[in-house]
């Protein structure tokens, strides 16, 4: 880090063109932030100066800091080229070389930069990528061609200004989130930018901001364009949306907006239970959970069968999509409050995913439904006597039934293992005590029942 008594001193580079509004110089706190930047940042910034070009970060971390949140990705927008760009940077690799994108490695460090060469774009002829990439050395009309306000902003590190020629600072303070230019033609470029404007009015502790009236319209008017998007692409805004702070009041906007509806094979408004259910969701999940459980809610009167092809479509991680199939077979199964047998079942059935089912049942029913029953009486049962897993193994009731390896072996097993939940045996004697009581020898195995909910000796 930079010394907390001087400022660092870095090579002034080119400057940029004049912008349409004069250049903002830092302030006292901009000062301290620019000392807290990293040795490898600074770095970066010295050699693409040294180099002659002009080099100013850009985007979502001025956002952040203007936001008074840290910041974790750090993008650069340079005059250099990327020819250039990886001769003076030996370890950098070209990831997005033929839109201008180098990503900067130095030696002996694992952070990374993207840097990307000025540009000044045509036309969007398939509402997914430009038609052709012309590299400049104008940040004004690099600036121009971004999506919103707040990400158009750019700060010469080595001056100590900001460029801020479309009041992205003054949307900041203003919670408003505004298209750069005309709104339409900015969603227009990327059908991607639509998700974006969603995902950026959650804002997180800042709050839930509000598109312009001119934004709001173009979200609208301009949804056709997400045809033109992969669905890898769309996916990863979704996922995003999914696990923001504000994520119930986003979907309720998007499905008002009626995007929602180009998304997933269900019909959703505003109004939609399923909808509604979002915002009486309450669980302490990681981000896959997460998803999962809101795309559950969202899927809550879709079929079963539907719901694999749908997900699959939207490029939804096959881990995931088996999350939401599990929460959605379970989906208003619940055990009775006062049923300690089939308590002690679902409870170790879930397993991990108790609290999220739970959560899921508790969003759908309200506080009016028997699901917060459910849980208090969860959370006043007692743990198991005994450890969750079989007590009895293969080999044991091998050699105390005299059967060989195969499916009556194993299903005995498992009954067993349910016989141990259900009943609370407390260690192996009291488990294989059982083994004399049930008739096992020529009823058939698929009838015998497993820890496994909901409860049925087919699983």
């Amino acid at each position: 880090m930079a010394s907390e008594a001087e400022l660092p001193l870095l090579p002034l580079g080119a400057a940029a063109d004049a912008a349409s509004e004069p250049a903002q110089p830092f302030s006292a706190q901009d000062d301290e932030w620019l000392r807290s930047l990293s040795e490898e940042l600074l770095t970066v910034v010295s050699v693409i100066a040294e180099a002659g070009g002009g080099v100013w970060l850009v985007g979502g971390c001025i956002r952040e800091h203007l936001l008074g949140r840290e910041a974790h990705d750090f993008d650069l927008a340079t005059t250099l080229v990327p020819e250039v760009l990886l001769e003076i940077f030996p370890r950098a690799l070209p990831t997005g070389v033929n839109f201008g994108t180098v990503t900067v490695r130095l030696e002996g460090s694992q952070e990374q930069f993207e840097v990307t060469t000025l540009r000044s774009e045509g036309s969007y002829g398939d509402g997914r990528r430009p038609d052709a990439v012309t590299f400049g050395d104008s940040l004004s009309e690099d600036l121009l061609r971004r999506d919103f306000t707040i990400n158009a902003i750019a700060a010469d590190l080595a001056r100590r200004l900001f460029y801020d020629p479309h009041g992205g600072a003054t949307d900041l303070e203003q919670n408003i989130l505004r298209a750069v230019g005309v709104a339409e033609e900015r969603l227009g470029e990327d059908g991607l930018r639509l998700l974006r404007a969603y995902r950026f009015m959650d804002q997180g502790q800042a709050g839930l901001w509000k598109p312009d009236k001119e934004l709001s319209a173009a979200l609208i008017s301009a949804q056709s364009m997400l045809e033109n998007v992969s669905a890898e692409r769309i996916w990863s805004e979704f996922r995003r949306i999914l696990n923001g702070q504000h994520a119930a009041a986003v979907l309720q906007r998007m499905a008002a907006d009626g995007l929602l509806n180009q998304l997933l094979p269900v019909e959703l408004n505003a109004s939609s239970h399923r909808i509604v259910a979002q915002g009486r969701l309450s669980v302490s999940a990681d981000e896959a959970e997460m998803a999962a459980v809101r795309l559950t809610l969202l899927l809550a009167q879709s079929a079963v069968e539907e719901i694999e092809p749908a997900l699959r479509k939207l490029k939804v991680p096959r881990r995931l999509i088996q999350l939401v199939f599990a929460l959605k077979q379970r989906q208003t199964v619940l055990p009775q409050s006062n049923d300690a047998a089939a308590l002690r079942l679902y409870r170790v059935a879930l397993g991990n995913h108790l609290q999220l089912q739970l959560a899921l049942e508790i969003a759908l029913q309200g506080k009016s439904g028997s699901a917060l029953e459910v849980m208090q009486a969860l959370e006043e049962s007692a743990p198991n006597r005994a450890v969750v897993e079989p007590l009895v193994d293969g080999n044991r009731l091998a050699e105390l039934t005299g059967l060989k390896p195969g499916k009556r072996l194993g299903r005995l097993k498992a009954w067993l293992h349910f016989l141990q939940i259900s009943e609370d045996l407390p260690d192996t004697e009291a488990v294989e005590a059982r083994l004399t009581e049930i008739e096992w020898s020529e009823s058939d195995p698929l009838s015998w029942p497993t820890v496994f909910w909901p409860p049925s000796p087919d699983n």
